[in-house]
């Protein structure tokens, strides 16, 4: 079944298939072989692929999973299509992080009015044991950040959210 993930913003379309041998990640790119070992450490696995060995950690939410490798990690969303196709409740797709798991947060590193640049990190939260940097999805200033340092936030909460874009 074909799925689409949202990785650093930008919407990419994949499906998971088996060769006989081995799980194969397509792409409109093309498939690659890829295989997904667990190592005994909780969400720690090794990946294959493309002939590169990678460790890797998971966290599984029930609207993204995130990957930590090469000391950076990466909120990996899933879109769902129904939701996409019903429209929106009136905020910009980039105004708003919305909470893709339940967690606390660690540090917030903007307030209202502050104006910031696309990737500029706002705040920090944790989920699951994984610290991840929620960063600004577009250049624009600060509306809100209602969560403060130590305060628990539960699903799909609005952990941010930017000023609408002027025309």
């Amino acid at each position: 079944m074909r799925r689409i993930f949202q990785i650093d913003g930008e919407e990419t379309e994949c499906w998971l298939s088996h060769d006989g041998s081995h799980f194969m990640l397509n792409t409109d790119d093309g498939a690659v072989p890829c295989r997904l070992d667990p190592t005994g450490v909780p969400g720690g696995h090794v990946l294959r692929a493309r002939g590169r060995v990678q460790d890797v950690r998971l966290a599984v939410g029930p609207d993204a999973t995130f990957v930590h490798m090469n000391g950076r990690t990466y909120a990996i969303g899933r879109v769902d299509p129904a939701e996409r196709l019903a429209g929106s409740d009136g905020a910009a797709a980039d105004d708003r992080i919305v909470a893709p798991m339940p967690g606390v947060v660690v540090s917030v590193n903007a307030r209202p009015g502050d104006h910031v640049k696309e990737g500029q990190p706002l705040l920090v939260i944790e989920s699951m044991k994984l610290e991840t940097s929620l960063t600004a999805l577009r250049d624009g200033v600060v509306a809100e950040i209602p969560f403060a340092a130590g305060d628990s936030f539960g699903l799909k909460a609005t952990l941010a959210q930017l000023a609408p874009e002027e025309d």
